[in-house]
């Protein structure tokens, strides 16, 4: 509900500061919003990009199961994550994460005590590893920008649709009746001077 106007000059200065306010922020909110549609864009992109490439590591991965089979235990060692390493970036005041890499334990092994290929399994295997904390991280990010696009949209509406046209028809009613009081104020005076005359004229 809109709150009740006050019919007054001071009521009109203080709707015009807010008006002004309005209309001042408007701008930078929708140049918040366009920056969050860009970075939702470009971490879309990203994510596709990055599941994408885990597809296909699978699908490499696969023609090697019975080796995976043989090694899985000794495997475990060494695909064992210490840290998943981030950081957070500012994007117009939201807090989004970014990825950087996965470290994990890397105790020493023999190529001669080991099976053929071992080494690049655990390449392989750290790889999707790494790409599934990447992708996890990237849709946090998602859903932190599009949670901030939300925001801003639902406040670009609230100025657009509400406080702007209500602070536009506040000024307009204030104005229109403080002209009819002007108005009103400048015909009793006329009166006022008519009878004023006529009295001093009936007097002479």
């Amino acid at each position: 509900m809109a709150e009740r106007v006050k019919l007054n000059k001071v009521s009109l200065r203080e709707q015009k500061q807010k008006l002004a306010m309005y209309q001042r922020f408007l701008p930078a909110l929708e140049a918040r919003k366009e920056q969050f549609l860009m970075e939702l864009g470009v971490v879309r992109k990203g994510i596709k990009e990055k599941e994408a490439a885990m597809e296909a590591l699978l699908n490499e991965m696969k023609s090697w199961f019975q080796l995976y089979n043989d090694v899985k235990n000794e495997l475990a060692y060494f695909v064992s994550v210490t840290e998943v390493v981030s950081s957070i970036r500012n994007v117009a005041g939201l807090k989004v994460p970014q990825f950087h890499k996965v470290v994990f334990d890397d105790p020493p092994y023999s190529l001669f005590a080991t099976p053929y290929g071992f080494d690049e399994i655990i390449r392989a295997t750290r790889r999707a590893i790494s790409l599934r904390e990447e992708i996890k991280l990237l849709k946090e990010s998602e859903r932190v920008l599009y949670q901030g696009f939300l925001k801003t949209s639902q406040r670009i509406n609230l100025y657009e649709q509400r406080l702007i046209p209500e602070g536009k028809e506040a000024i307009r009613k204030i104005v229109v009746y403080l002209q009819d009081q002007q108005a009103a104020a400048v015909g009793v005076a006329k009166v006022a001077k008519r009878l004023s005359e006529a009295v001093s004229f009936a007097g002479a």
